[in-house]
């Protein structure tokens, strides 16, 4: 008797950059309402996806939020608010 194995799966692909933005841009609208001021970081890295809000203007006190969201799920890891 012999039996059949399955083929290996492919390892799954991370989201897209976009859908990464909108998982944080939503999340981010509801503490910050605003976020026209802020210039938008994010990079794969081997933890997940950073996405961080830096204001555009230097010198202005406050900060925007920063998200590790995870690659494939998209849930976001961790999260800081900085105003």
């Amino acid at each position: 008797m012999t039996t059949a194995q399955a083929p290996p799966q492919p390892a799954a692909k991370p989201l897209a950059s976009d859908e990464v933005l909108r998982i944080a841009r939503q999340d981010a609208e509801r503490v910050y309402k605003n976020l026209e001021l802020f210039q938008i970081i994010i990079v794969l890295e081997s933890d997940g996806w950073h996405v961080e809000y830096t204001l555009a203007k230097p010198f202005v006190v406050g900060g925007g939020p920063h998200y590790l969201i995870d690659p494939i799920t998209g849930a976001i890891l961790s999260k800081k608010y900085y105003q």
